[in-house]
This record gives structure tokens, sequence and C-alpha cells, in this order.
């Protein structure tokens, strides 16, 4: 008999979302989770699946949130979801930007809205425009398939600093925000809205998201110092994992919450050679301060985009590199730098972490004298996002080339987040395997 019919590499969001969902369903499932306990995530979620909130009862089971919508801003400027409020407030920067502003989110939105169906479907094949329904529309997406974020916002505004806060967005998953396509970045992240109040950028209460999926997951086995170094398969089909002691662990389904390069890297092919990456950290504090409840995007000009993504493609860290904080307590903020190196060395750490800690001080003087700590999270090094990523089928993204192995993590979304929406498709896919149903399975 089989003693596991699914492993999951990885006990973050992810991989707990989909073992959570495979061992609802009856099935036997092993979570592998190389650290001594589930990372806890650092930074806003973006993007939560809110069939997955419902499906697994997130809440009743302790999920909870420091907040739950936080809107975009940068220094002075609120960009609330309330387009004729953000409307006012953009005042400041001129006329023009603040009349510009609410047409520019109606047009934005009306295209996301309809994606929409595209993006959060576990759909298997097809073209993105077919959800599209009307030929104005159709044109628009196409126009915004060919153009780039930064030529996108400069059609729509003249404040610099505006358009480089909304920026930030467009360069999630190592898009260069000139690169075709990445306008469409733009229009996903506005899509994720959509969802209510956890569908935009939220932030829980440490511990929260991660205790809630665990307990979510009670009937899955879970194995911790569970390091896999191999995905044993056999004629093109999976057969079960390798640990660095040497076990081999075999079940006809693996889900991967790893990047799509470093799953497919433990499958013997070549690695993943991505230069850009974004780095997020937590900044304790012995006191509490007062930051407000937003995403606050610290980037001064839109070309500061460009110079850090050239001096990344090169292994350097920029001079001058855009930043998001946010207040994950009243005593620990966020920040989350993009676009970096992806590989990154001691002194690269020390050197962010002393940026990050002089920003927060910016904004609220005095902080640095408050800062008894630091902690990293890993350099997202993932598939650079395309426009064909950002366009294709749930299944496409999901899948692998060898049957019985899929992916299940940020790699798996439209643009690299934590949603859990690409860990509910790869399960449900995975419940459709023929493996699941095969003689050797029983």
């Amino acid at each position: 008999m089989r003693k596991h019919d699914a492993l999951v590499i990885g006990a973050s969001v992810a991989g707990l979302a989909a073992a959570a969902i495979l061992a609802g369903a009856g099935k036997r499932v092993l979570v592998l989770e190389q650290q001594a306990a589930p990372p806890e995530p650092i930074g806003p979620v973006y993007a939560l699946d809110p069939v997955l909130l419902s499906q697994l009862r997130l809440s009743v089971r302790g999920l909870r949130f420091v907040n739950r919508d936080l809107p975009l801003a940068l220094p002075g400027i609120v960009l609330d979801r309330d387009s004729y409020a953000a409307s006012r407030t953009l005042g400041s920067l001129g006329e023009s930007d603040a009349k510009a502003w609410t047409p520019f989110r109606r047009e934005v939105h009306a295209l996301a809205r309809q994606l929409r169906r595209w993006w959060w479907s576990a759909l298997e094949e097809g073209a993105a425009d077919w959800v599209l329904e009307r030929q104005a529309a159709r044109d628009y997406f196409a126009r915004l398939s060919l153009t780039g974020a930064d030529a996108f916002l400069a059609a729509h505004f003249q404040s610099e600093a505006l358009i480089a806060a909304l920026l930030f967005d467009a360069s999630a998953g190592g898009f260069h925000v000139s690169e075709p396509g990445s306008a469409l970045a733009l229009v996903w992240r506005a899509a994720q809205e959509m969802a209510g109040l956890e569908g935009a950028a939220a932030m829980p209460v440490p511990g929260t998201l991660v205790w809630s999926l665990i307990k979510a997951a009670a009937t899955a086995d879970f194995r911790c110092c569970a390091s896999v170094t191999g995905i044993a398969t056999k004629a093109g089909v999976v057969t079960g994992v390798r640990l660095a002691t040497g076990e081999v662990i075999e079940a006809p389904l693996v889900l991967s919450s790893l990047s799509g390069g470093a799953t497919m890297a433990l499958t013997g092919a070549p690695p993943l050679q991505n230069r850009v990456g974004e780095v997020r950290l937590l900044i304790s504090l012995r006191e509490k301060i007062a930051f407000p409840p937003v995403r606050l995007v610290l980037a001064e000009r839109p070309g500061i985009y460009a110079d850090a993504h050239e001096a990344a493609r090169s292994g350097r860290l920029a001079a001058e590199l855009p930043m998001e904080l946010a207040a994950a307590a009243p005593d620990k903020i966020t920040v989350t730098l993009r676009p970096v190196p992806a590989m990154l060395g001691k002194d690269d750490h020390a050197q962010l972490a002393a940026r990050a800690v002089q920003a927060l001080s910016r904004q609220v003087p005095g902080a640095a004298a408050l800062v008894s700590g630091v902690r990293f999270m890993p350099s997202t090094t993932g598939a650079r996002a395309t426009l064909a990523h950002l366009l294709a089928p749930s299944a496409v993204r999901v899948k692998t080339r060898f049957a019985g192995l899929y992916l299940c993590g940020a790699d798996a979304e439209p643009l690299a987040c934590l949603s859990g929406r690409a860990a509910r498709i790869a399960a449900a896919l995975a419940l459709k395997d023929p493996a699941l149903n095969s003689e050797g399975s029983e």
C-alpha cells in the first residue's frame, strides 16, 4: 500500500493551502519543509484568494488582519480606493493629474473586471481576450499588451512622483517597467481589488495566516527539517522525492511551492538563470510608532526603476532603489525593495538594512534609534515575469512537463504574489489526476 497520495514541497502559505485542500478531500498528504518551522511571510499579502479563504474557513480558524485594505501612497498623498477622494488629494500635485485620476481608474478597472474571469479560473486553454465582451475592450487590451507601464502612465499623468509610485506594482516579478506588456501588470493589480477587503493589499496579524492554514491542513502529515534534494521521475512521470538524508519517499503526485526554476532543477533540469529579484525585510522596534495604514512607496522618479533593473542584471545594487513600507504591527515595519540582484551577499544585506532604516527614519523621525533587529526573507528568484506568463491559462502555469508534478507557489500566479489561488487551482487539477485513481495508488 502506498503511504502517501501526494507530497507537498514547502510549508509556505501556498504549500499549506494545497495540502489543506488535498487533505480535506481525503487524500494522504505529506508536507516537507526544509526549515524547523513553517516560514512566516513578511509584508503585505496581495490578492488573497476569496474562494480559498471561504473553502478553508480561515477566518474561523484564526486568520486576523492588522489592516484588511492597504491603499497605495506616496509621501503626503494616499491613493484611496475611492477615486474621487484620491483625486482631491492629488490636487497638490497639479490640477491635470487630479482630473486624470478618476478616468484612469475607470478605464483600468473596466478592463480588469473582465480579465478577472481569466485570471481567477482554472482554465486549461484559450486566449485571454476571449473573456472581453466588446471589440473596443479587445482593442484596448491589444494596445496594453504592447505597452510599457512607464509609457502607459506617462500618457495619463504629468507628476513624476505619482508615476514613480504607481510603477512599483508594475515592477513585480522582475518586470522591466518599459517592457511591452508591463502595463497589464497594473490591470492585474486592479483586478485583485475586486475580491472584497482581503482582495487588495492586506496585512495579516503576524502568525495568524500560517497558523490558520496549519489548522486547515490538520489531517496532513508534516516533516520539518526535511530538505528535498531531488524529484524522482520515470518515463516522464513523477514517482516521489529524495531527501538530503538519502531517504526516498514515493508518491504519485508532487506539488511544489518552490519557484518553477528551483522545482525543475530538482528533476535534473538546468537551473534557472534569473538575475533580477526582490527582497523583503522586517524592522523590529523597541517602541510603538505612528505609521499610517498604507503601502508607502518611496521612489522619487520613474527612471529609478530602469536604473535599478540594469544594476540588478549586472549583479549590483543601484544607488537608488524603489521601496515599499508598511506596518505589520505598531512596533514592526515591513520593507520591500525591488528590483535587486537575485543573488545577494552579506554585505548587500547590511546595505539594504541600512537603507531601509534610513528611509523609515525620514518618514518617522527618531525611528532609527528604536530599531532592535532586522530580519530578511530570501530574495525572490523565480521565473521573471513575462507577458506570456501573465496571460497564460491557469493550467499552463501550474502544470509541468512531468505528469503528476504541479507548481503551486508564487511562480504559478499570473504575477508573483502571495495569493493561494495557484495552490487552489493546482490542488484541484491534482485531485483529477489519473494517478490518484490508478491501481498503484492503493
